[in-house]
């Protein structure tokens, strides 16, 4: 399976338990016991493995799958895992969690923002960057930041539909494209 369908499931996934549980209204209780799974496949490295391989049954997965977490999480936290592993997409389970963990910040009121910057941030600049964002926005914000040399330096937000690009790139290639545009009104 490729890297967008896997994707494209998890989300499936996520979205169908992220109904499920506002609809029951344990959207809280849901997202607390997925952190512990998720707590528990980065513990147990051979977990994930596991639950993805062919080479066992289905069942036994399951079956394991029930014993690890049968009281610890909520029913409706273990019906979920458990339907995963019937399908054959307990795989994808990191993936689900984590598209369930945007979902529930949107839940919350938070937008992402994506900001491409050309070198790395320190967690203080990251930081204040996303309380800069989040004040000139006035919106409550979940950044990413990325990272792409290509820029040379400078910054790229994105939110939604919109792109601010500050990026030395950025100004390079509009200073380009003046030039060049210039060029063409005075051969004329």
């Amino acid at each position: 399976m490729n890297a967008a369908t896997a994707a494209r499931i998890a989300d499936i996934y996520a979205r169908t338990l992220m109904d499920l549980a506002q609809e029951s209204g344990m959207v809280e209780a849901v997202s607390d016991d997925l952190e512990a799974i998720s707590s528990v496949l980065a513990q147990e490295l051979d977990l994930q493995p596991f639950l993805a391989s062919p080479y066992f049954a289905e069942e036994t997965r399951r079956d394991l799958m029930r014993r690890v977490f049968s009281g610890k999480v909520n029913q409706l936290t273990l019906h979920f895992v458990l339907v995963m592993v019937e399908h054959d997409r307990g795989g994808l389970l990191s993936r689900s969690i984590d598209r369930f963990r945007r979902l529930y910040r949107a839940y919350q009121g938070y937008e992402p923002v994506t900001a491409t910057v050309a070198q790395g941030l320190s967690d203080e600049q990251t930081n204040k960057l996303a309380r800069d964002l989040a004040e000139a926005m006035k919106i409550k914000i979940d950044l990413d930041v990325q990272v792409d040399p290509s820029l040379l330096g400078g910054i790229v937000i994105r939110h939604g539909d919109k792109l601010l690009d500050n990026s030395i790139r950025g100004r390079l290639t509009r200073t380009v494209s003046r030039i060049t545009s210039t060029e063409k009104r005075y051969k004329k």
